[in-house]
């Protein structure tokens, strides 16, 4: 469904997810990245960390399957595509519609508060190659490092911080998250390991 230009991002977003799953026990993973349409890598690595984090997270396998969408959304920003592409299997992967539902009714409040503060800012963190380079490097790491300790309580949560800001920032042009998830990562990811025992 097409939306107008001047619908808050995050809210439309989330609407488009809440349409795509209705009424349905089960949906496919490429059914909510095919919803947010061609809005480039933003809503998606948005969706990922989010349910990373809110409490779809503790559904076993959830954790991982966002990690792969990370490290394919990565990898192809770093080959220049602008919009994420899914192999068929990974795309048929099944997710349950009424926990996903609850978790975007939990992120709601959240993202219509942060769209009092939302401003295209400081947009060449946000439109310089060099940043989605960098971008999607600590993405694909932060991911392996999902799916490597997921299964430890809390930790997904932690390593999805800087990516969700990530997503924030190029979802809405507004470079500030962008700079933040940057400013985010090395203590998370550190804290992640250490907690882990990988270091």
């Amino acid at each position: 469904m097409d939306r107008p230009d001047t619908e808050p991002p995050l809210e439309s977003m989330l609407q488009a997810l809440v349409e795509t799953i209705g009424t349905r026990q089960k949906v496919f993973l490429g059914e909510l990245t095919d919803s947010l349409g061609t809005r480039g890598f933003g809503p998606v690595i948005l969706l990922a960390s989010a349910m990373t984090m809110l409490p779809t997270g503790i559904i076993p396998g959830v954790p991982a399957f966002m990690g792969l969408i990370m490290i394919l959304a990565g990898g192809q920003m770093l080959t220049g595509h602008r919009e994420l592409w899914l192999p068929p299997r990974i795309y048929a992967i099944q997710l349950p519609g009424p926990a996903l539902l609850r978790g975007i009714a939990r992120a709601e409040p959240i993202a219509i508060k942060l769209e009092r503060y939302i401003k295209a800012r400081w947009q060449f963190l946000v439109t310089w190659q060099v940043f989605l380079w960098l971008i999607a490097l600590v993405m694909i790491f932060s991911a392996l490092l999902i799916i490597t300790i997921g299964a430890i309580p809390g930790l997904p949560f932690l390593l999805a911080m800087h990516i969700l800001a990530f997503g924030l920032g190029l979802t809405t042009s507004d470079g500030r998250f962008i700079l933040a998830g940057f400013v985010i990562f090395l203590p998370s990811a550190w804290l992640a390991a250490w907690l882990s025992g990988l270091l």
